[in-house]
C-alpha cells in the first residue's frame, strides 16, 4: 500500500496533469484506488478522468468524471463538483458537441458562483467565450471574455488575463479587424514572454500568423506559423503540433503549393485523429478537400467530402466550406441546377454571418457556373456582387494594412523602449532584482540566513598615488571585473563596490529561488557545494577570489607601502571578511536606483574585514559553525566540530584564531578560512 496520504496523491496527479503526464496519473489512481476510502476513490476517479482526457479518450474520460461527479455529491465537495462540470465541458467541445459543452459549462458556473469562488467563474466565463466562438456566436463570446478579463484583473492573474487578451484577439481577427487583433496578440504575448510562459507564446505566435493569412500575405503567414512550430516541437507539445501543422497548410494551399500543403494537412489529420479531436479531423478534412480540389484530383476530393459531411460539426465556416465544396463538386459532374442550388445555399450562411471573403468566394463560382448555363443576368448579377465586396474588402484591407504598419511600428518603439529600461535596470542592479522593478514589484526582502562577503584590496591608497587616473581606474575594473566573475560561478550576489572595498551576499536558495544553483564539486580547492547552502558557496567565493587577485599584478611594486617595497610589479593581496546572519535587502531610489543590504550582519562582516590580514579570509564563529554544520551534514555526522584541520585532506580548513577586538562588538571568537 502507498505511503502516501490521499491529499499528498492528489498534489502529485495536479502536478501531473499539469505537465500531461499520463503515466505518474495512472499511479497515483492506482493508489488512491489502493486506499479505498470514499474520498480517495473519488480523486481516483477524477485523476483517471484526467489521464483518458490527456489520451484523447473522450467517453472513457466522461464516464470516470461522471462516476468522481456521483462520489463527491455524495460526500458534499461542491468545488469539486464544479470543477468536474468544467472538465466535462471541455472533453466536450474537444469531441465538437458544443452544445453539451455549454450545458456542463454554465452548471460550473453556477456552482463557482454559488460557492464565490471568483477565480473558477472567470475559467469559467473563458471557457464558455471560446466554445460560444467556435459555434459562430462572436458577440456571446466576447462578452464571456470581457466577464473573464474583469475577474483576472481583480485576482491579479498575469497570465490568465493574456490568455483571454489573445481570445479577444481571435474574435476581431474573425471579425476582420486585423488592426485589433494584431493588437491584442501582441499584448498577451508580451506578458507571456516576461512570465515564461512558451506555451501560450506559441500559440498566439500562430494566431499572428493566421491574421497575416487573412491579409494574404503568406509568406509572413508562412513565417509565424514555422515559428510557432518550431516552438511546440520544443516543448512537445503534441496538440499544439497538430494544430500548427494544418495552418502551415493555408499559406501554401494560398500560394498554390498544393503537394507541400497537402502533406502538412495529411499530418495534422493523423495527429488530430491520435488526440481524439473530431472538431480540428472535421476543420482539416475540410482544409485537404479545397486542396485536392485545387489540384483538380476532383474524385479524391469526393471521397473525403463523404467523410467531411458526416461529422456534426456546426461552425458556420465549416459549414460554408462543406457545402461549398459539395457545390463545386457537383459542377464537375455537370449536375450544374444541383450545384447552383446548393452554392446558393452556402451563399445564404455567408451573408447570414457576414463573412464577406466567404461571399466573395461563393459569387465567383456562381459567376462560372452562369457563363457555363448560358445565364446571362445570373453571369452579371454575380460578376457585379463579387467586383462590389471584392472592392468594398481592397479598400478596407488598404486602411487596415496601413494602420497595422501604423500599429506594429508603434509597439515596435514600445518594445525597444521596454528594452532600453531593462537594459538600464540591468545595468545598475542584479538581474533577478531588475526583473522584478520591472514587473512594478517593491523590493524589501528579509533573509533569516545570509553569508555577507567584505573584501579591501591591501595598501591601495599607496599604490593609487603612484599611479595616473586612468592607471586607477583601469586597475580597479580589473580587478571588480575579476571579482564580478567569481561571484557569477558561485552564485553569489555582488551588492556595491565602495572605493576598492567591495561587498557580496550568498542568499539562501531556499528562499532566493531565483536563479540556478552552481555547482562546483570536486573542483580543486573547492568546498563541496552539493549540500545547496549559502555559506559553502560564500565560502568558495571567497577562496576563489583570494586566489584570483593573487593573479593580478599591481604596477607599482609591493603593495604593503613599506619603505621596503620592490619597484619590481608585485601580485596583489586582499583582505577578506565572512559573517553569516539575518540581513533585509531592498531597491532604494527612484531616478538611480541601488540594491542594497542592511543589518547587523552586514556591520559584523566589515569588522571581519577589517580585522583581518593581507591575503587571509577572516571569519566569524556564526560563519565557521554554519560551514562546518554543512560537511557535518554530508558526513551525516550527529555532532558539528570545528576541526583544526580539515577532514578532507586537500580541500580547506579552518583554523582557530582565538579572541578578537570587533570595533563597536566586543571580543569575539574567530577562525581563518584556508586551502589546504
Amino acid at each position: 500500500m502507498s505511503r502516501r496520504t490521499v491529499d499528498e496523491l492528489v498534489a502529485v496527479a495536479i502536478e501531473a496533469a499539469s505537465k500531461k503526464d499520463a503515466a505518474t496519473l495512472d499511479q497515483c489512481a492506482l493508489d488512491l484506488e489502493e486506499i479505498g476510502t470514499q474520498e480517495a476513490l473519488a480523486n481516483a476517479a477524477l485523476t483517471r478522468g484526467w489521464t483518458e482526457r490527456l489520451r484523447g479518450n473522450s467517453r472513457v474520460s466522461i464516464d470516470h468524471y461522471q462516476r468522481a461527479l456521483v462520489l463527491f455529491s455524495e460526500v458534499g465537495d461542491g468545488h469539486r463538483i464544479a470543477h468536474i462540470n468544467a472538465n466535462i465541458s471541455l472533453v466536450e467541445y474537444s469531441a465538437g458537441n458544443y452544445q453539451s459543452a455549454l450545458e456542463y459549462g454554465h452548471r460550473s458556473l453556477e456552482q463557482h458562483t454559488s460557492i464565490g469562488d471568483r477565480r473558477g467563474m472567470a475559467k469559467n466565463y473563458l471557457d464558455l467565450g471560446i466554445v460560444f466562438y467556435s459555434t459562430g456566436d462572436n458577440p456571446s463570446a466576447l462578452e464571456h471574455f470581457r466577464r473573464a478579463l474583469a475577474l483576472y484583473e481583480e485576482l491579479g492573474d498575469a497570465l490568465e488575463m493574456a490568455r483571454v487578451i489573445g481570445n479577444i484577439g481571435n474574435i476581431y481577427d474573425a471579425l476582420g479587424d486585423y488592426p485589433q487583433a494584431l493588437q491584442h496578440f501582441e499584448r498577451a504575448i508580451a506578458i507571456q514572454q516576461e512570465k515564461g510562459d512558451l506555451y501560450s507564446v506559441a500559440l498566439v505566435t500562430s494566431n499572428i500568423g493566421m491574421v497575416y493569412h487573412n491579409l494574404c500575405n503568406y509568406e509572413s503567414s508562412l513565417e509565424y506559423f514555422r515559428r510557432a512550430l518550431a516552438l511546440r516541437e520544443e516543448l512537445g507539445d503534441q496538440r499544439g503540433i497538430a494544430n500548427t501543422l494544418g495552418n502551415i497548410g493555408l499559406p501554401l494551399a494560398g500560394m498554390a503549393r498544393y503537394p507541400e500543403a497537402l502533406e502538412h494537412y495529411h499530418r495534422a489529420l493523423a495527429l488530430h485523429k491520435k488526440l481524439g479531436e473530431s472538431e480540428r479531423v472535421t476543420r482539416v478534412t475540410g482544409d485537404i478537400i479545397h486542396a485536392l480540389l485545387g489540384s483538380g484530383a476532383v474524385d479524391e476530393a469526393e471521397n473525403w467530402l463523404t467523410e467531411f459531411e458526416v461529422a456534426h460539426i456546426n461552425h458556420p465556416d465549416v459549414v460554408i466550406k462543406r457545402t461549398t465544396a459539395r457545390a463545386r463538386i457537383l459542377e464537375h459532374r455537370e449536375q450544374l441546377d444541383e450545384a447552383m442550388v446548393t452554392f446558393r445555399s452556402a451563399l445564404t450562411l455567408a451573408r447570414d454571418h457576414a463573412f464577406p471573403k466567404s461571399q466573395v468566394i461563393v459569387h465567383r463560382y456562381l459567376r462560372e457556373l452562369c457563363l457555363k448555363r448560358n445565364d446571362l443576368a445570373g453571369y452579371v448579377e454575380h460578376s457585379n456582387e463579387y467586383n462590389r465586396i471584392t472592392e468594398e474588402i481592397r479598400g478596407k484591407e488598404v486602411t487596415q494594412k496601413l494602420t497595422m504598419m501604423e500599429a506594429e511600428r508603434k509597439m515596435e518603439m514600445e518594445r525597444s523602449e521596454h528594452q532600453k529600461h531593462l537594459a538600464v535596470l540591468h545595468s545598475t542592479l542584479p538581474k533577478h532584482i531588475a526583473d522584478r522593478v520591472a514587473r512594478g514589484e517593491t523590493v524589501n526582502d528579509h533573509y533569516e540566513n545570509a553569508s555577507v562577503i567584505f573584501l579591501d584590496i591591501v595598501g591601495f591608497t599607496t599604490i593609487s598615488e603612484q599611479l595616473s587616473s586612468d592607471q586607477v581606474v583601469q586597475l580597479l575594473e580589473q580587478i571588480f571585473t575579476t571579482l564580478d566573475a567569481v561571484c557569477e560561478k558561485h552564485d553569489v550576489v555582488k551588492i556595491k563596490t565602495i572605493g576598492d572595498s567591495y561587498m557580496a551576499v550568498a542568499f539562501p536558495h531556499s528562499v532566493r529561488n531565483d536563479s540556478p544553483l552552481a555547482s562546483h564539486v570536486g573542483e580543486e580547492g573547492g568546498i563541496p557545494s552539493d549540500a545547496r547552502d549559502e555559506v559553502c558557496r560564500a565560502a568558495n567565493a571567497a577562496l576563489d577570489m583570494l586566489h584570483a587577485v593573487s593573479h593580478i599584478v599591481s604596477p607599482t611594486g609591493s603593495p604593503d607601502g613599506s619603505p621596503e617595497s620592490s619597484p619590481e610589479s608585485s601580485p596583489l593581496q586582499v583582505r577578506i571578511g565572512l559573517h553569516s546572519g539575518p540581513v533585509t535587502a531592498g531597491v532604494i531610489g527612484t531616478t538611480r536606483m541601488q540594491y542594497d543590504v542592511w543589518g547587523d550582519t552586514v556591520n559584523v562582516a566589515s569588522r571581519m574585514e577589517s580585522t583581518s590580514e593581507p591575503g587571509r579570509i577572516h571569519v566569524s564563529s556564526s560563519f565557521a559553525l554554519a560551514l562546518n554544520s554543512e560537511r557535518a551534514k554530508k558526513q551525516n555526522s550527529e555532532m558539528a566540530v570545528i576541526p583544526s584541520v580539515s577532514e578532507e585532506p586537500g580541500t580547506w580548513h579552518l583554523e582557530l584564531r582565538g579572541e578578537t577586538e570587533l570595533k563597536g562588538k566586543g571580543t569575539m571568537t574567530t577562525y581563518w578560512l584556508e586551502s589546504a
